[in-house]
């Protein structure tokens, strides 16, 4: 049974990445424009083509409570093997309005905007959490796609020399519950105290004191109560 023309642009996706790609790296086609930014190229040619500009910043836009650019190398990355594709990164902006040891903990995704079928290509890394701190501000991806694939005007990329690229950012909050526990071998003096009656008596493996406050901190003791019985032959 043949399909018609209809049903297999419903079943068409453009060749992605025709060489080797990193492990873990995810691309696959949806409807859905990404929630967070888009920015359009118009005459993308004479962009690439001016030696001077090896790569450009888009605007600032908002994430989860935080300010982002998209730097996009319209020739590759030459520097970290992108030599022959579109390299694509997100970085953390206005990091000097973020407080002292600050990280950022992120899972994004990259959109390309398929004018032809009207759907975006999008790539990501499965599962992959980054974190964002003052020694690293910026994650992407060298080879997001090959030249070559992205200029093929039937793939719907680049069309009257015109592209658009967009973002995801979801940034997890850290809530987590905190606890530090400490032992000190040999306290100066602030001798913790336990009394406990009817030894002969006591039906538990262990006890545990009141608390104690010592240099702002909360302690405890908690004795292990060891039976022993003696055999005479």
């Amino acid at each position: 049974m043949k399909r018609s023309r209809e049903s297999e642009s419903n079943f068409f996706v453009p060749p992605v990445f025709n060489g080797p790609c990193a492990d873990g790296i995810i691309r696959f086609t949806r409807d859905l424009p990404p929630a967070h930014y888009l920015f359009r190229i118009n005459s993308f040619s004479l962009f690439s083509e001016v030696e001077s500009v090896q790569k450009f910043k888009s605007g600032v836009f908002d994430a989860g409570g935080y300010k982002w650019r998209l730097l996009l190398y319209p020739n590759g990355n030459k520097k970290s093997n992108g030599d022959g594709c579109i390299s694509l990164y997100l970085r953390i902006s206005e990091t000097e309005k973020l407080p002292s040891g600050w990280q950022v903990n992120v899972n994004f995704k990259f959109f390309v905007f398929d004018q032809i079928r009207d759907k975006y290509l999008v790539v990501e890394e499965a599962g992959a959490v980054k974190r964002f701190h003052q020694m690293k501000t910026e994650w992407g991806f060298d080879q997001l796609l090959l030249l070559d694939c992205f200029k093929d005007a039937s793939n719907g990329y680049l069309v009257n020399d015109s592209c658009t690229f967009g973002a995801e950012v979801l940034v997890i909050e850290q809530k987590a519950t905190w606890e530090v526990m400490s032992m000190v071998k040999h306290p100066a003096g602030n001798p913790i105290s336990f009394k406990i009656k009817g030894f002969s008596k006591l039906d538990k493996e262990y006890y545990e004191s009141p608390l104690q406050t010592i240099a702002g901190c909360q302690w405890y003791v908690v004795p292990f109560i060891v039976f022993l019985t003696f055999f005479l032959h």
